[in-house]
């Protein structure tokens, strides 16, 4: 099982701060996709925490964004 609450406890205030700035549905850059991968345990070990937001476009590049039950753990909301 996932360890949401362990996950965003790893995050560094700045990084949540980033978050919180881009909102629940924001894409996630490359930096936050590295702060979440090392605080669930190092490189590429935060796969599933985000996920894919729509299906692949061949005129845009398909962007990350925080799976639900991470969402609801940083804003108290579901996107």
């Amino acid at each position: 099982m996932a360890d949401v609450k362990g996950l965003v406890r790893g995050l560094a205030p700045h990084e949540i701060e980033e978050i919180h700035s881009i909102g629940p549905a924001g894409p996630l850059t490359p930096k936050l996709l590295h702060a979440i991968d090392r605080a669930a345990g190092g490189p590429g070990e935060g796969r599933g925490y985000y996920v894919y937001d729509t299906p692949a476009d061949r005129d845009r590049p398909r962007v990350f964004v925080l799976r639900e039950d991470v969402c609801a753990e940083l804003f108290g909301v579901h996107h």
